[in-house]
């Protein structure tokens, strides 16, 4: 099945889209895949990219931020149900637990039930195949190994502090997932946190997840 976004105004659904592509924009722009017209929205807002496994949404340098759950993130991973807010609209996301990756070569992002003209596919790059892995320095077996062969790998405890390590043609990236209890509890690496942003991991950076130290490796 296909994930479904739907854009919210005033507690009332307005559009439907279909993501049948790996990225859709957001913005106040016609030219982008969910055209909002609000003015506290920015000309290109965000954008939903989905990177190995999961769906991410990313703040492209709004001036209002992007809010989930009431949070607000610069990227974070996306799950089903997940409200995202921008400006005055909200977008409901449904993610179901059998939908099949966006294809790539799709030409068109499909909308319903406004009718709007569809936009052409930004393709993307391949990710690279590296090898890096995560090495337990403390909370695990002696010379266990995490490795990121997916695109997006998860670490931590859920209900405790979650984080994802994200592959990309640059390399791998930690990011925020899930703080428990306390909401602004990020991922720390080399003793500082995160925040909400992607960080880039270099070789010998040290992870701190849910009292879960890693250093990442590279062969």
């Amino acid at each position: 099945m296909t994930v479904k976004i739907i854009v919210i105004r005033e507690d009332k659904p307005i559009e439907q889209v279909l993501m049948e592509k790996t990225k859709l924009t957001i913005g106040r722009r016609a030219e982008c895949d969910i055209s909002v017209k609000d003015p506290a929205v920015s000309g290109n807002h965000a954008e939903i990219e989905f990177v190995g496994n999961g769906y991410i949404v990313r703040d492209l340098g709004s001036t209002n931020g992007v809010h989930v759950k009431g949070r607000q993130v610069k990227e974070h991973a996306l799950k089903d149900q997940d409200l995202i807010t921008i400006g005055e609209h909200q977008l409901r996301v449904h993610i179901p637990d059998n939908s099949a990756p966006p294809q790539i070569s799709s030409s068109k992002t499909v909308s319903e039930p406004l009718g709007r003209d569809t936009t052409k596919v930004r393709k993307v790059p391949v990710l690279n195949q590296t090898d890096g892995y995560l090495k337990y320095v403390k909370g695990g077996e002696p010379g266990q190994v995490i490795k990121l062969e997916e695109s997006m790998t998860s670490i931590g405890t859920p209900g405790i502090q979650m984080a994802a390590v994200s592959k990309r043609p640059q390399g791998h990236f930690i990011i925020h997932v899930d703080g428990g209890k306390d909401r602004n509890k990020t991922p720390v690496v080399n003793g500082e946190p995160i925040g909400f942003k992607s960080r880039k991991l270099e070789v010998g950076d040290l992870l701190e997840v849910a009292d879960i130290q890693l250093e990442y490796c590279f062969d």
